[in-house]
């Protein structure tokens, strides 16, 4: 659970940071119904292991209602994240199932990312230091835990994004030594309905939102 945690908790910095930097959000703006749908890759370096784990697929990020994380080489696995938790899917079958009334810190990252989404910058700023540099056109941020005590943002040791009219890269340290990169491509935000398969993934009925 400690892993599925931690790698949401990465892909929701990610993703909130793709519309907003410093105090003003300079991203794409979105519309009811739009989606942001792009490419990424990812290189993990664990210290204990001297060849990177590579891995790259494809993201869907729909404001309000949740991301779908598809990891297609080198294996097959789809994460969904909702207000209401997380689900991950190899294949047809769901393998793993976590509940944000059962574990709240996930509604607490979604919640942020949602709130960046709608330019609140504030909702990194409760969990992090903000250092920014740069414009609109090339920017960097460099995050930093504030608070050692909550076991879940106290496993970064820093977060670096850089990025432009979208975001292009994350760099992340943990605490632990390992590091990981991850790059985003091909992003673009579609005005069209979610394809009926994504919105079937969002809208999971078992799964109830946190009160």
């Amino acid at each position: 659970m400690r892993c599925t945690k931690l790698i949401f908790a990465a892909i929701a910095i990610a993703a909130l940071a793709s519309v907003s930097f410093a105090e003003s959000p300079i991203g794409p703006t979105f519309t009811a119904g739009d989606a942001l749908c792009g490419r990424f890759t990812q290189s993990r370096k664990l210290k204990d292991i001297a060849q990177p784990l590579n891995s790259d697929g494809s993201f869907v990020l729909e404001p309000g209602r949740g991301l779908i994380w598809r990891l297609e080489h080198p294996v097959q696995m789809t994460t969904v994240i909702s207000p209401a938790g997380i689900r991950q899917i190899i294949g047809n079958n769901e393998v793993q199932r976590i509940e944000t009334v059962k574990v709240p810190v996930i509604a607490h990252f979604y919640y942020a990312m949602n709130g960046a989404l709608l330019g609140e910058w504030t909702a990194l700023k409760k969990d992090f230091t903000v250092q920014s540099m740069g414009d609109s056109h090339a920017w960097r941020i460099v995050l930093t835990p504030l608070r050692s005590t909550d076991p879940l943002v106290a496993a970064f040791a820093s977060i670096a994004i850089k990025g432009g009219k979208m975001v292009d890269a994350v760099d992340i340290t943990r605490a632990n030594g390992d590091s990981e990169e991850i790059r985003f491509f091909d992003q673009k935000i579609s005005s069209l309905m979610t394809h009926p398969d994504d919105a079937k993934l969002l809208e999971d009925k078992d799964l109830k939102p946190a009160n």
